[in-house]
This record gives structure tokens, C-alpha cells and sequence, in this order.
């Protein structure tokens, strides 16, 4: 469903290669948006037989509406990743989802790739960690664990407006923050040059990598 949400909007709204690479911010948002549209016309067509008669019970109503719930963070949680491993790609970056690392850990993306971090002679310095998750919540120490070659390590979320208090934990824990370029005047003003947005960090991959030896792509 991501891939056609990406197809659809790109298609509608003619978007050209040097999009992806000048304002992946509201692209990523566009495509979120699109998939979204697109899953709730699904879920009223499947959940329409359900909804419209009368529930036997509080339980059986509490069941579905959790099952729908459930089914919504999931789809949500999982696209976000797609979308921006689809961003990754157009910018020609190089990466690998779910790459193994210490105690069978699995960071959503490792920029250059697990080959690069299980070899010791490859600089830690040029080694990237980004978590992906739709919201933070207690949720973004995961990402602190999955790499520990990695000391400062990176989060995108579409949360908005985290409190100062929780920003100031991830500031002390090394870990910055990604949001779209529009979320970020969202946050308290104390730390919104602390934040990246999507494009900012893209450019600052490809310039780690630009000065990397090609034989640790191979």
C-alpha cells in the first residue's frame, strides 16, 4: 500500500526526480497523507458489514475497535519506514534496514550497512543510526540500544510539540531528533536548532559518505 500511495501522489502531482532530493520533507508528508486516504477507504469497505449492525456486547465492540486501532498504528508504523527508505533511495544513499547488530539488535536503518559496522577498521565516526517510529512517547530509548559503535544516534518521527523536559533526556542521551521541516516550529524554541529535518539529514549522509572509499559499498 505504501508503494501505490507513492505511485498515486507522484503520478497525480507530476513529481520529478529533483524533488525527492530539494524537499523530501513534504513529499514524505504527502505520501503519509495519500496512504492514509487510501487505507481508510479500504477499512470502510471492509469494516462496513461490521459497523453497521448492533454489537452483542460491550466486549465484542471493545475487541474490534481494538482491532482496528491496532491494525492502523501498525500499517502506520511500518510505512514510515518504507517512505523514507524510498527517500533514501532517490537521494542515492547508501543503507540497510533491520541490519543485525549486538544481541541480535535491529536498527530501522544503518547508514552505509552491517558490513561497515562489523568491520572494525571502518571509522565509527562515519556509521549512522536512525530509528523511525510515528510517535516517540518512552518508546525512543529502543533506538539507544540497537548500536553500540554508535554514540550519537537519530530518531524521525511525525510526533509534535515533545515537551522540554523530554527533549532535554534525548539531548543528554545523544540522540537527535528528524521531523518534517514544518513540524519543527512545533517545539519549544530552546531546542528547535537541536532538530533536523528530513532534508538536513540527508545531505548530511551523503557528505559523510561522499568522502568514504568506494570498496566499502562493494
Amino acid at each position: 500500500m505504501a508503494l501505490g500511495a507513492r505511485e498515486c501522489y507522484n503520478k497525480a502531482y507530476k513529481i520529478s526526480e529533483n524533488v525527492f532530493k530539494t524537499n523530501p520533507d513534504d513529499v514524505l508528508l504527502n505520501w503519509v497523507d495519500t496512504e492514509f486516504r487510501l487505507f481508510k477507504c479500504m477499512e470502510e469497505k471492509f469494516y462496513v458489514d461490521i459497523i453497521t449492525h448492533s454489537f452483542d456486547s460491550i466486549d465484542t465492540f471493545i475487541q474490534t475497535a481494538n482491532e482496528v486501532l491496532n491494525r492502523r498504528k501498525s500499517r502506520a508504523g511500518k510505512s514510515l519506514e518504507h517512505h523514507l527508505s524510498d527517500i533514501f533511495v532517490h537521494n542515492a544513499l547508501v543503507f540497510e534496514e533491520q541490519a543485525v547488530t549486538e544481541d541480535n539488535k535491529k536498527p530501522d536503518f544503518l547508514f552505509p550497512n552491517s558490513k561497515c559496522y562489523r568491520n572494525i577498521q571502518f571509522p565509527a565516526e562515519d556509521l549512522i543510526v536512525l530509528g523511525a517510529k510515528t510517535t516517540c512517547k518512552d518508546r525512543w530509548r529502543q533506538v539507544l540500544t540497537e548500536a553500540d559503535r554508535v554514540d550519537d544516534k537519530f530518531l524521525f518521527t511525525l510526533q509534535q510539540g515533545i515537551s522540554k523536559n523530554q527533549l532535554k533526556e534525548m539531548h543528554d542521551s545523544r540522540l537527535t531528533l528528524v521531523v518534517p521541516q514544518k513540524y519543527i516550529s512545533s517545539f519549544p524554541r530552546d531546542y528547535q536548532d537541536e532538530i533536523k529535518d528530513l532534508l538536513g539529514f540527508v545531505l548530511m549522509v551523503k557528505e559523510k559518505q561522499e568522502h568514504l572509499p568506494k570498496h566499502y559499498f562493494i
